[in-house]
């Protein structure tokens, strides 16, 4: 990696993945309890990429971080069921049993996002 991209600062989403792969090496018996304790403590400090490179130097996984910055995208499922309980509202108040209409959001969000695993 350049200097330049050493210094990219790093978010919640990189650290997520770097925890998810310390824990993987740990699994893997890799790391001792106190080495996965202090590693983790490091990867939760973290501000930059280069941050990350001192945690991962001794093991044979390493983090994959991109080269650019990560891009959120808003999935349009949770925009739905974000306005089910304004739908909702207005159900119960113009409606007559309009009340009936809070059990869509359940039903709504199992048809979207499918049944709990």
């Amino acid at each position: 990696m350049g200097e330049e991209t050493e210094r990219i600062r790093i978010g919640t989403a990189e650290r997520e993945q770097a925890m998810d792969l310390l824990s993987k090496q740990f699994s893997e018996g890799r790391l001792t309890p106190d080495e996965f304790s202090e590693r983790s403590a490091a990867i939760a400090a973290a501000v930059t990429r280069a941050d990350l490179e001192p945690v991962f130097a001794d093991l044979p996984a390493k983090p994959e971080v991109s080269a650019s910055p990560v891009e959120t995208t808003r999935d349009w499922r949770a925009y739905v069921m974000a306005l089910i309980p304004l739908i909702a509202l207005a159900f119960t108040v113009l409606v007559p049993h309009g009340w009936l209409a809070w059990l869509a959001l359940p039903v709504v969000g199992i048809l979207l996002y499918g049944p709990c695993r």
